[in-house]
């Protein structure tokens, strides 16, 4: 689980600095994460499979909107859920660290 959260990392560092990149958004979205929802809370999950949680990160300082920084932990966690057989992720935690180090924790379930 380290290393795909570390190939993630690497993966949104390389195209943060890349040029082209539009919208605010630096994380590509992987086919099929689309069909990950995100839920507002946890009550809302008590008759899903929990899948377990990831944590994702941004790192490297950048002028941008908090709502960009949001979206883009909330594209990392539906990448790694996709990957970990969920359909549904709720955030259970968010950090700031400052310079540039925002990280988040997401639930993850499998949800009918």
């Amino acid at each position: 689980m380290k290393n795909r959260l570390h190939s993630l990392l690497v993966l949104l560092l390389a195209l943060a600095f890349s040029p082209g990149c539009s919208n605010g958004y630096f994380v590509k979205k992987v086919e099929g994460t689309d069909n990950i929802n995100l839920a507002d809370n946890m009550q809302s999950l008590k008759e899903c499979l929990d899948k377990g949680s990831n944590t994702v990160r941004i790192t490297g300082y950048a002028e941008r909107l908090p709502e960009y920084i949001h979206e883009d932990l909330i594209q990392l966690s539906k990448n790694a859920a996709l990957q970990m057989g969920a359909n549904t992720i709720v955030m259970a935690e968010f950090n700031e660290k400052g310079r540039g180090t925002q990280s988040a924790t997401f639930n993850a379930f499998l949800c009918n």
